[in-house]
């Protein structure tokens, strides 16, 4: 639903446009435009979750969100435009609330002690966590545990710059390796992602810590290749162990769940399309007739805004 008054000028001003940033004389091909209800119906579906690869995660709502926000701020966006973007949060928080598209972990890297059936600690913001390692899928659970509102975070790695890298990129804090051994006797939950090639945490060492830490639990979740903790550690009192298989599991559950819900936000995203056009229909019927007022802007939810 483009406002430009020529439409095949205006897509063949956008490819070109694309083509000079991404450097790609084949872009073209890979490129495709939505017009009138299926550009809203798009939009809608976009930044409710329901196009990513995995269905319902948030990044891509940031990114439509900016990618508004820097067309309105340069002058590319005109009043129906504006009403449209501004009705894309009350899609997106329609999705969320009324199904389940969103929920669980989707990604190994985003796991949730509170998705396991054996943890019953409560709210992330309460817990210290530990991560042992330093690499990409440290990273990504990281930035996962941060969203969950985690109390601390220690990262230790046996190359203390890259550990150091790590915990500034998310305010935790740095050390070294077995120093980090040594403080698991304070946090409550252990994410091991080394490079290692044998186990570095074994049932001895656990044990030691648990006789400090007074009959606190302690949750260790392995998610490296190969394995970081022995698997024996499991037999501990009061320690929980998970490993990569474990959380695949409990992923393609979550990820079967959210297919599942994807019916029920598909039909939100028609719903808001539907009300959208209809609105669309009565704003350019006000103008032919000669209407002083076209019909008010569909309200967006509060504290939404253009955002």
């Amino acid at each position: 639903m483009p406002e430009a008054k020529d439409r095949t000028k205006a897509r063949d001003g956008v490819k070109r446009v694309l083509q000079s940033y991404a450097g790609k004389k084949k872009l073209a091909s890979h490129l495709y435009f939505h017009e009138s209800e299926g550009a809203v119906r798009h939009l809608f579906s976009v930044a409710s979750g329901l196009d990513s690869m995995v269905q319902g995660e948030h990044e891509i709502m940031a990114q439509v969100k900016h990618a508004y926000q820097a067309a309105h701020q340069s002058g590319f966006t005109k009043k129906l435009m504006n009403v449209l973007f501004q009705r894309r949060p009350f899609c997106r928080q329609r999705v969320r609330t009324e199904t389940g598209l969103g929920a669980g972990a989707a990604s190994v890297g985003q796991w949730s002690p509170l998705e396991w059936r054996n943890a019953s600690f409560g709210n992330l913001a309460d817990r210290a966590i530990m991560i042992l390692g330093a690499g990409k899928m440290a990273e990504v659970t990281a930035k996962h545990l941060l969203s969950q509102k985690a109390r601390a975070l220690l990262v230790a790695n046996r190359t203390f710059e890259r550990a150091c890298e790590l915990a500034k990129a998310f305010n935790g804090t740095a050390m070294h390796f077995e120093e980090g051994l040594q403080q698991m006797v304070n946090v409550d939950i252990v994410i091991c992602s080394t490079a290692a090639p044998h186990t570095v945490i074994q049932p001895d060492h656990v044990r030691r810590i648990m006789e400090k830490r007074k009959g606190r639990s302690l949750f260790l979740i392995d998610i490296a290749l190969p394995r970081d903790v022995d698997p024996a550690v499991n037999d501990i009192d009061n320690v929980y162990l998970y490993n990569i298989d474990d959380l695949q599991q409990i992923v393609a559950t979550n990820q079967a769940k959210r297919s599942e819900e994807a019916t029920a936000a598909i039909g939100i995203v028609q719903q808001e399309t539907s009300e959208f056009v209809r609105w669309l229909h009565a704003h350019h019927q006000g103008r032919r007739t000669g209407l002083k007022h076209a019909p008010s802007p569909i309200p967006s939810p509060r504290g939404e805004g253009t955002g």
